[in-house]
């Protein structure tokens, strides 16, 4: 198949692209839109000269000129990361609202195009205005001493950061009228990009010294160990998270109601991740920078906890999975071939994947291997607590409708329970038995105290375990009953 009839199927001939153009250039629409971004425009250039006529600049002057050329980047991204991101998160919340979502899913078009068909479609006045912008930015920009080449490269960094914005939000909308009441996992994907202005902060610091320089050769960040430029480092993050939230997006529309990532997919998503980030903190790692290590530790380790939310299976997926088993097999060895198809496995997958960056990222800091062994160890046994509980609401939802209260409030209390003993009790060791307390000692303090409790954390941790892991093989062992009934 040709390059033309592709993209006229994904684009021109897409039918949902059409349909939104008729509604979006219709005249009584189209003028209002238009006044405004002409009075805003005319209303821009009435005070940069009035201000220029009252300052003594030069008609010419490069200044008035790179002024111009930054109202008009501001314009840029009040439209593409603003208005567009707008359109996309209200695209599927409308359909539902008129009554058209059924019609929506039951339309003959594949994932990519009804993905395209949004994103292009619901945005087409916008990306119009977008271009008229461009041109005018384009002629300020080389008037003022901007070359083509930044200016170009400024253009890349808008568009890709829109594409990621836009994909994000219509991916936390993207869930059927049956599941609107629930947390959608475009949620959880939502929470994670959140966590880019951790690691992007001092890129957009630089990015304020570049625009004043227009000196793109100068302004390079480390990167593992060789320094790269900086707007294409940032293009690049932005195509990663932005690549990943088309996928799903098209993960979505193709299994309705299916989790956010399969399996080998959060795998390989964590791993591109902690590798983006491992390589933007290692360069500051070394000299012990308690700071730098405590910002690489929140920061890689949100992903692991929030990937495994995003990926649940429920137990339908297991009903599936689990196949109707031979006739030979032993009963007592059913559960096992549930388990490795669990959401247990795929967390602690991921954890083992942090793990080998963990390990990384504290020698580079100077931690010792018995430090490190023992940490690793003892969040292993705290990530795991979390995740028998996070399988205890999967499991046992469908029975009891409020589990997840009741998981929640167990979660809560194995955070915050310590802390209150702790102050209470007059005990400081105690607060190290809470996860959340125990992961700030190790990037920000010594490691004097939590090494006397280590053993006795496991033990407690251990002891925690044991019963929601009792009950959810139990409901493993009915799960596979139930299939076999079936």
């Amino acid at each position: 198949m040709s390059i033309p009839i592709v993209s006229d199927k994904l684009i021109l001939g897409n039918p949902l692209i059409r349909r939104y153009r008729y509604s979006l250039f219709r005249r009584s629409h189209l003028w209002v839109y238009l006044t405004i971004y002409t009075s805003v425009v005319l209303l821009l250039l009435f005070v940069n000269v009035s201000i220029r006529d009252l300052g003594g600049e030069a008609v010419a002057g490069g200044q008035f000129f790179r002024r111009l050329y930054h109202q008009f980047v501001m314009i840029e991204i009040v439209i593409l990361w603003g208005w567009c991101t707008l359109n996309s998160k209200s695209a599927l919340p409308d359909e539902v609202a008129n009554k058209t979502y059924d019609f929506f899913r039951l339309l003959p078009l594949s994932a990519l195009q009804k993905t395209l068909g949004i994103l292009v479609g619901r945005n087409l006045l916008s990306l119009l205005f977008a271009v008229v912008t461009l041109g005018p930015m384009t002629l300020f920009g080389l008037l003022g001493g901007v070359d083509l080449p930044l200016q170009i490269q400024i253009v890349l960094v808008l568009l890709s950061i829109a594409l990621c914005t836009n994909a994000v939000v219509l991916l936390s909308s993207s869930t059927s009228p049956k599941r609107q009441g629930k947390t959608g996992p475009g949620v959880w994907l939502l929470l994670m990009v959140l966590s880019i202005p951790f690691f992007l902060g001092p890129f957009f610091a630089s990015l304020r010294e570049l625009t004043q320089s227009y000196d793109t050769t100068t302004h390079r960040v480390a990167f593992y160990t060789i320094d790269v430029p900086l707007l294409p480092l940032i293009i690049c993050v932005a195509l990663y998270f932005g690549f990943w939230c088309v996928l799903g997006l098209l993960r979505k529309f193709t299994f309705e109601g299916a989790a956010l990532f399969n399996r080998p997919g959060a795998v390989l998503f964590l791993l591109g991740y902690e590798l983006l980030v491992l390589g933007l903190f290692l360069p500051h790692l070394p000299g012990g920078a308690v700071p730098q290590y405590f910002l690489w530790l929140v920061v890689s380790l949100l992903a692991v906890v929030l990937i495994p939310v995003g990926s649940i299976n429920d137990c339908g997926v297991y009903l599936e999975r689990s196949g109707r088993p031979a006739a030979h097999a032993p009963d007592r060895n059913a559960p096992w071939r549930l388990w490795r198809h669990s959401n247990l496995t795929l967390g602690l997958g991921l954890l083992a994947v942090w793990i080998v960056f963990f390990v990384v990222a504290g020698r580079r800091s100077g931690v010792s291997p018995r430090q490190l062994a023992q940490d690793t160890v003892t969040l292993l046994s705290f990530y795991a607590l979390l995740l028998l509980l996070l399988e205890v609401y999967v499991v046992y939802e469908p029975v009891f409708g409020k589990m997840g209260i009741l998981v929640a409030f167990l979660v809560l209390l194995d955070l915050f329970l310590p802390l209150l003993l702790a102050g209470t009790l007059q005990m400081p060791s105690l607060r190290f038995y809470s996860p959340f307390a125990f992961f700030i000692d190790i990037g920000s303090s010594g490691d004097v105290e939590r090494n006397a409790s280590w053993v006795s954390i496991l033990a407690v941790n251990f002891g925690l375990s044991l019963i929601p892991a009792l009950v959810v093989w139990r409901r493993y062992g009915q799960i596979l009953a139930l299939r076999r009934a079936m």
